[in-house]
């Protein structure tokens, strides 16, 4: 009967503690609305192929998104940048250099936090996304601190890795319904051994998919989604595993 007692005070003690901490440092996971609308994101950029290539198909179907883009790439590329937001995308950060910030000191965090939405200047909007999804209260803290919110997913499908255009198409279908926070890649910053870096097939799916779906769904910043309803929040606390966070080479682009 102890057992037990203590199980259920641990889990009214951990539902106490998320509903006292999400509302200050939850991450927007999705939004609830009723309006047919989608947020599709796009970490990594900006990158000197892909990107421009990204932007063509958004624009053929009048799509707009939110990019999260790494400082340091951002700072070889401030034209391309400056060319999203032109069209009418929104951006976020995604740190300066894409370390996992849950394994950095605080203080090392924090600058992370800091440069990668200054490289951004005044295109930024106050969004920002941990690399990898590596998250947590201290971390949120420190992004918090920045004046930024933290916007996560409601569904990604694994675009890191080489997957053919059909199934690609396939599962951001599947992913796609009013209020979602879609996770995609215009570019790999960094990448394990099996990554796949090329973003063809990533295009050719995106391009199948918002052509099918355009009479549907309406595609939008987060910004724009976050203002059709209530942002759905969730206490991130995720640190990955360190083998994984080992294999990851730096990409130049």
């Amino acid at each position: 009967m102890g057992g037990v007692r203590r199980s259920l005070a641990a889990r009214v003690a951990r539902r106490a503690r998320s509903a006292a901490l999400t509302p200050l440092l939850g991450a927007v996971v999705g939004v609830r609305t009723s309006r047919p609308c989608v947020a599709l994101t796009f970490d990594d950029g900006p990158h000197p192929r892909w990107t421009p290539a990204l932007l063509d198909v958004l624009a053929r179907h009048g799509a707009k998104a939110t990019h999260f883009f790494v400082g340091e790439a951002a700072a070889r590329h401030p034209d391309l940048a400056a060319a999203v937001a032109d069209a009418g995308h929104a951006l976020g950060s995604h740190t300066y250099s894409h370390p996992s910030l849950v394994r950095l000191e605080p203080a090392a965090a924090e600058r992370e936090v800091a440069a990668g939405h200054d490289a951004l200047g005044d295109l930024a909007s106050p969004l920002f996304r941990p690399p990898y999804g590596h998250y947590d209260l201290r971390v949120a803290r420190a992004v918090r601190r920045r004046g930024l919110s933290c916007v996560a997913w409601s569904a990604h499908v694994e675009d890191w890795l080489p997957l053919g255009a059909d199934e690609l198409a396939r599962r951001i279908g599947g992913a796609l319904r009013p209020g979602a926070v879609l996770l995609l890649h215009e570019a790999l910053h960094t990448r394990a051994p099996r990554d796949e870096p090329d973003r063809t097939a990533l295009l050719t799916a995106l391009d199948e998919v918002l052509a099918e779906r355009a009479g549907e769904l309406r595609f939008v910043t987060v910004p724009e989604l976050m203002a059709l309803g209530r942002p759905v929040r969730s206490l991130l606390e995720r640190r990955g595993d360190d083998a994984f966070v080992a294999a990851q080479e730096r990409v130049a682009g």
